[in-house]
Formats: C-alpha cells, structure tokens, sequence
C-alpha cells in the first residue's frame, strides 16, 4: 500500500482511548451537540422526506436508524439520511483549510457504525475523533486537488475509518475501507455551480455513506486498490506518491475537535460575517429606505456566493443558502436568518426581493489579503436621503476566536429542538448528548430523541 494509506489506517488501527484528551472529548460533544441542532433544524423541512423515505425502503440486519423518525434502515443508507439533516442548512461546522469542509459530514457515519456495533458513547467519541482527525489532516493536505472534481475525498477517508474503527477493522481491513471508499467515492465540482440543487449538500452526504459502505465491504473480506493515494496525486499532476500531511492528534499532540468553525445562521460560512454587519446596518436604515447595500469580501467569498445571476434570482433553498445577496437581504430586511427563510413562501417575500436587487458584492483585495487568517466583510448600506451607514464583522460569532460557550450551543440546540421533540424530552436529551462519553449504548441514545409521526 502506499504510504498515505498505511500511515492513516495505521492511525486509525492504533488511536487508543486513554489517548483522548479531556480538551478532545469536549470538543467532540460540542460538535455533537451542534450538529444534532443542525438536525433538528431541518427534519421538518419538505426537502428531508426523500432522504428518511429513501432509508427507510431497506431494512438491516442488524438495522442502523434515521434521526428522530427512527425507520430501521441498512447502516450506509442511516448515515445518508442523518448526515443529509445535518448538513442540508448549511448550518454545521467548518474547517477552513486548503480545501476545507464541514468535519461533522462524518458524524452520523459514525453513529450508524456505532449503532451495528452495540457501542457505547465513549467507543463512538474515539471513532468521532478519528473521523475529525483524519479530515481536518486531508483538509490541510498538498497536492489533493484534482482539476474538475470536488473535495468530498476528506468525508469518505475519514468516514470509513472512523466507522471503521467501531466495526473492528484491524489495520488492514481499515487501508482497504480507506481504498473503497476513494476508488468509488470522486465527485464532480459541478454541485456548487450556478443554480444549485439538493445535491450541493447531498456530494458530500454521499461521502459519508460511501464511507460507510465502504467499511463494511471491508469488515466482509472485500479488498480495495493497494495504492489509492498515489492514484489520487496522479490524477493530481503530482510527481510525488505521498501525501503532504500534517502531525495528527495523540501521542502528545493536541487534537482538531476544538478547531473547527460553528455558525449563528443557517448559511454558507463566508456569509457569516456580512450577515452581522448587514444586521449592524440594519440599526441604523430600514429596509424601506434603502438605495444601495454594498458588501465587501475575501476573493474566496466571491467565487463560491457571490457572483452569478442564479445568486440574485435565489428562488430555491439549495441556491439561496448559497447566495449572499439573499442572504444580507433577509438579515436587513427581517432582523436575522433561520431556517424558516428558506420556506417557499419566504423566498419568494417581495420586501427581501426589493432589498436583493439592491445588493453589490466585489472583492475588497485587502480583505483577501487577510484571509484565513481573519475572517471579515464590510457592509455599507446607503439610504435614499444619503444617509450611510457601514459596519466591518471580523471573527464572526462561531468562529474560533470568537467561540460559542457551551451554553450557546445549548441554546441553538434548543432553539432548533422546539417544535420537534417533545418540551420535555429536550433537556434530558441535550444533557446526555453533553455526556455522550458517558452514555452506555449509542442505540439508547438515539431512541431517547425518537419522535411520532
């Protein structure tokens, strides 16, 4: 095998629990916690009833659960379902990296295996960290890039081997999960172009379920190419075989749990920040008096929400999530961004309409000078009387240097629970999600947040 592959299967293998960190457990229980919110969030949404029908067609023996729903279902089509709830808003955490990503796609991954396995929170806490460790790893790694395709490699090496990991795979068996799962698992980067669909979120949702798919072939004796490292650097145009990865977690180094990005809105993670100055803005010009808002951004920004027409037309989720002049229209116009913007009737509410069409975005190129290291836009909302108003958001809230307490994650949680699970099963379940290290079984976990109908 190639180097890459046996130094991350052999991680995988090797990582042991008295390993973990007390800064690494916590990190995985604010992560989960957060990416359970992000659930809730969109169960209700229309969008989520293909994903849960979908599972629930295939039953497994022994069977994997959708979130909340709880239909027993195969643990590859589980992790397909939950990780589409947890990603679908945009709402889960980010990994700024080269080519970054959302490490919390591998949670429900996890959970499935997990689920199969009888194990309990503290085995599924160190398959979460393996999971976040291997990602973050791939994310900062060079010479991954392939011209065309998308980066969803990260989710399924890192969902294979943290599923992996709770199925018993010994070293072998996981360089063979981590093998299946990148010679099926490229994707295109036409997902994220222009008018969006389901599947901007559902690329990467795909990854974990190949990734757990993928484990479980190898957990039946079913082997994978010897050298998908060094194929994948190929495709790459790279002379070199191995990968450029950095010191994973353990051994005495600290882990990546706490390194990632949270967010306030459900929104793609560079509209954070003109999302709180477009609603400092909003302080001080109405809506209905406003002539021009214009934002200024990192070059990042730009490529990914910020141009094309489809941004200003908005008319579905799946663009408007992604779309920055929707967006900071809803913020100026409505006071905040929930997921109750991205109903049909919402998107198409005539005030924020007004509002888009007054929107500017460009690229500010000492804003893109600063970036990643500071994450910052600049909105400037001008009124029909000339009155100006401009605001500058760095760090926004979420972001490691401006973290969420513990009490502001409970908060989202709670906020995203109501309506779903029961008033008074919301604070039993988020304090056992807090202790999930502590929990005896995973399955009584995800039981306790099972609702009806």
């Amino acid at each position: 095998m190639d180097e890459t592959t046996g130094l991350l299967s052999d991680y995988a293998a090797t990582l042991d629990d008295d390993e973990l960190t007390e800064d690494a457990v916590h990190g995985i229980a604010r992560c989960v916690v957060d990416s359970m919110a992000c659930a809730l969030a969109a169960y209700p949404m229309d969008a989520m009833a293909a994903p849960r029908a979908l599972a629930g067609a295939a039953t497994g023996d022994p069977p994997s659960h959708v979130f909340f729903s709880g239909e027993p279902t195969t643990p590859d089509l589980a992790a397909f379902a939950n990780s589409f709830m947890v990603r679908y808003l945009d709402y889960n955490d980010t990994y700024l990296a080269k080519r970054g990503g959302h490490p919390s796609d591998t949670i429900p991954a996890v959970l499935a295996a997990a689920e199969i396995a009888g194990a309990s929170g503290r085995e599924a806490v160190l398959g979460m960290v393996v999971a976040y460790e291997v990602f973050c790893a791939l994310a900062d790694a060079d010479g991954l890039s392939v011209p065309g395709f998308g980066a969803t490699v990260s989710i399924e090496v890192a969902s294979a081997l943290g599923a992996g990991k709770l199925l018993g795979l010994d070293q072998a068996g996981l360089a063979n999960a981590l093998a299946l799962a990148m010679a099926g698992g490229l994707t295109t980067g036409g997902s994220r172009l222009e008018r969006l669909s389901m599947w901007r979120a559902g690329a990467a949702v795909n990854g974990a379920r190949n990734g757990v798919f993928a484990a479980l072939a190898a957990s039946r004796g079913i082997t994978g190419p010897h050298d998908p490292f060094a194929a994948l650097m190929r495709m790459a145009g790279s002379s070199e075989e191995a990968v450029g990865l950095p010191p994973l977690g353990g051994r005495g180094r600290g882990f990546n749990t706490a390194r990632t990005h949270m967010k306030a809105f459900p929104a793609e993670y560079h509209a954070q920040a003109p999302i709180w100055a477009a609603l400092e803005v909003r302080e001080r010009i109405r809506a209905e008096d406003l002539a021009e808002l214009r934002v200024d951004t990192y070059a990042h920004t730009m490529g990914g929400i910020g141009t094309g027409g489809a941004k200003w037309e908005a008319d579905d989720p799946d663009t408007a999530l992604h779309s920055l002049p929707y967006l900071v229209a809803v913020a100026l116009a409505d006071g905040d961004v929930t997921p109750a913007h991205f109903t049909p009737e919402r998107l198409r509410d005539p005030r924020v309409r007004e509002v888009m069409g007054r929107v500017s975005v460009r690229e500010d190129p000492e804003l893109t000078a600063l970036y990643p290291e500071v994450v910052a836009a600049r909105v400037t909302g001008v009124a029909r009387d000339g009155t100006t108003a401009e605001a500058e958001c760095r760090h926004p809230k979420g972001h490691t240097k401006n973290a969420f307490s513990d009490g502001e994650i409970s908060e989202k949680f709670r906020r995203c629970a109501g309506g779903v699970l029961p008033p008074d099963a919301i604070e039993p379940v988020l304090g056992r999600l807090w202790a999930l290290d502590r929990e005896g079984s995973v399955s009584g976990l995800l039981d306790a947040m099972r609702v009806s109908g």
